[in-house]
Order: structure tokens, then sequence, then C-alpha cells
């Protein structure tokens, strides 16, 4: 991930391309002090999972300024936020939507053999280990609660 986000930091830096370049100075900067957070140092190297998980924090909190600057109505931050949203999601992996989110959902509440909402746990804890980060929580959350009612 470090390697890939260096490399398309130096392709938009040659292209003149500043918005690229900006967010993906951020997204550097973001991996650099999880890495030292982590101990292993500025010039460190997270595993997959860590490196996943800090673009998904900043995926996550621009979706959480889109809905706060539309609040205020600010559309032009707004549109500035999606803007770097799309910019981000070329380096997460492909999420788990519609059907697809449902039928993991259903096949981790047969492999916990989960009957009630108090079993929501087990079921989301396996969701986690068979996908991932691939899937949007608050809708898989959604679904299970559906599906346990």
């Amino acid at each position: 991930m470090l390697n890939r986000l260096q490399a398309d930091l130096k392709t938009a830096m040659l292209a003149r391309d500043a918005p690229r370049t900006q967010v993906l100075r951020m997204a550097l900067a973001a991996y650099k002090n999880e890495a030292v957070a982590k101990g292993l140092g500025p010039q460190g190297t997270l595993a997959e999972a860590d490196a996943l998980a800090v673009l998904k924090r900043l995926v996550k909190s621009r979706e959480d300024s889109v809905a706060q600057f539309e609040k205020v109505g600010q559309t032009d931050r707004a549109a500035q936020e999606r803007a770097e949203i799309e910019l981000l999601k070329p380096y997460l992996p492909a999420m788990l939507e519609g059907p697809a989110l449902e039928a993991a959902v259903r096949a981790a509440i047969a492999q916990t053999g989960a009957t009630a909402k108090k079993d929501m746990g087990l079921v989301m804890k396996a969701l986690q280990a068979a996908h991932g980060g691939a899937f949007d929580g608050k809708a898989a959350s959604a679904l299970v609660q559906g599906l346990l009612a």
C-alpha cells in the first residue's frame, strides 16, 4: 500500500494534478502517523489490514464532513469532500453491497447459529473474520438486526 501511494503521489505531482497530490499527501501523512503510533517509525510499513483501516478512517471522516457541510448549506465544501472520497476509493477493497452483503450476513448467521438479537455480536464478528473490512458496518448491522428480529 505504501509503495502504491508513493508511486501515485509521484505520478500526480509530475502531472501537476493538485487535488490528487493534496489527497495523496494527506493519505501518506495519515499512513506514516499510524506507523509511528504502532512503534514502526515514520519509515515503517504497516500490515495491509492496518493500512486499509487508515484509508477507511479517512473516507469515513470525509463522509461525515459531507453530511455536516450539507446540513449547514455549504454545498461547495461538500462537493470538495466528495471529490476527495472519490480519489481515495480506488485504494479500498470492493465493498459488499446489496444482495452480496445480505448473502454474507445470512451466511454469518448460519455459521454462528444466531437466533436472536443478543447474538448480533457473534454474527458481526464472524462477518468481520470472513470479509475483513469489505462491508459497511452500519448497513451490515441493520441487516443483522432485521434478520434476527
